[in-house]
């Protein structure tokens, strides 16, 4: 299956707010859609992808007196599809409390592979990984 190059990848900054990773969110489902992504897959990914996005919306920036940016970067490229969220805020590590604090463990649940990469007064980057996500890749 040939894809147009518009398909193959899209980025996004914006503002750190519930309101944006809601828009961005349903912005990833239709371009996942459109990419031609197992049905079965989708919801994973947009989950996933809505964990990761809420993190930075929650954590990121909440000891800075502003609210900061967030940037998606999603690709798709030798049958893997790729999405890079990334911030400029702090990292907080995980608390878990009861119903709280699963975000990043559900992300890497549905990805394939997920990884978090955070460096003082850099922000963080997460990483989420599927391979072989088209429907005609001959997924089972």
């Amino acid at each position: 299956m040939t894809h147009p190059p518009s398909l193959q990848r899209w980025s996004h900054t914006a503002q750190a707010e519930s309101n944006v990773a809601t828009t961005i969110r349903r912005r990833l489902h239709s371009w996942v859609l459109e990419l031609g992504v197992d049905r079965s897959l989708v919801d994973d990914i947009v989950l996933g992808v809505y964990e990761a996005l809420a993190n930075v919306v929650e954590h990121a920036y909440s000891s800075a007196p502003e609210t900061g940016t967030m940037t998606i970067t999603v690709t798709y490229e030798h049958e893997t599809l790729t999405v890079t969220i990334s911030d400029t805020g702090t990292w907080r590590p995980p608390t878990p409390t009861t119903g709280r604090s699963h975000g990043l463990q559900l992300a890497a649940a549905v990805a394939d592979d997920l990884s978090v990469d955070h460096r003082p007064g850099l922000g963080t980057v997460v990483t989420a990984v599927w391979s072989r996500p088209l429907a005609a890749a001959g997924r089972t």
